[in-house]
């Protein structure tokens, strides 16, 4: 059976890492999630003290690193350079970095190089924001994950305390709404919905059904895929 390119994108809080690590599993594939490898390389900028605020010491410093994933169990474990940097992604200061340097072209396009030849084989289920339109524009499906400003804020409100981090969910709805504004007005790679993107609305969804959804708009696609190969087979003889 082909193994599939699917792209997963949309707003922050809509839900996509989630139901990517779900679809993932049911279907036995790496999950990819994009934010994961700005990370990494926000932690080996960290590593050598480099200031992050310096663009050209920065792309210097990232252009020779080499990332690798593997799957261990149910979760994707990120090796920068040999070294398992899994455990350090969530560090504030990486977090602090990983917005910095993100907006930098040579770190996207080295990342850019990175995600592609991660996905080219198939067998990937990759989120982010700019997946379907940038870095996998011919992924075989790809699903635009949405909610309502409420609920996303809701729900990322519920993540947090649930980490035992203090929210407010007036101030964390606002800075979704902010977050929105900032990812659909940036220069590179804006969050927009590819044109052919499936839109599932998750706002009345829970997980399973969402999953759902994406499993069976792949069997169609995959139903596609072989009655072409049949009616090309039928040409052929």
């Amino acid at each position: 059976m082909k193994r599939l390119i699917i792209a997963i994108d949309g707003p922050a809080a809509a839900g996509k890492s989630t139901a990517a690590k779900g679809l993932a599993r049911r279907l036995g594939y790496l999950y990819l999630d994009s934010g994961a490898l700005y990370r990494a390389l926000s932690w080996k900028v960290l590593q050598q003290k480099v200031n992050p605020e310096i663009e050209r010491d920065v792309e210097a410093t990232c252009q020779p690193v080499t990332i690798v994933l593997r799957q261990e169990g149910e979760q994707t474990k990120v090796w920068v350079d040999e070294v398992e940097a899994t455990p350090h992604l969530r560090q504030p200061e990486v977090t602090r970095i990983s917005s910095i340097i993100s907006t930098y072209t040579g770190v996207r396009k080295k990342l850019l190089s990175i995600q592609r030849s991660i996905g080219a084989g198939g067998g990937v289920v990759m989120e982010g924001r700019d997946i379907g339109t940038v870095v996998f524009p011919n992924a075989d499906v790809k699903f635009y994950l949405d909610a309502t400003t409420p609920i996303r804020g809701l729900r990322r409100h519920k993540e947090l305390e649930q980490k035992g981090i203090p929210s407010d969910l007036e101030k964390t709805t606002r800075e979704i709404e902010e977050r929105d504004l900032k990812d659909s007005r940036r220069n590179i790679a804006p969050l927009r919905k590819s044109e052919d993107a499936i839109v599932i609305d998750s706002t009345p969804l829970d997980l399973d059904a969402v999953i759902g959804e994406m499993l069976r708009a792949i069997e169609m696609r995959l139903q596609t895929d072989r009655a072409q190969g049949a009616e090309r087979r039928e040409r052929s003889n």
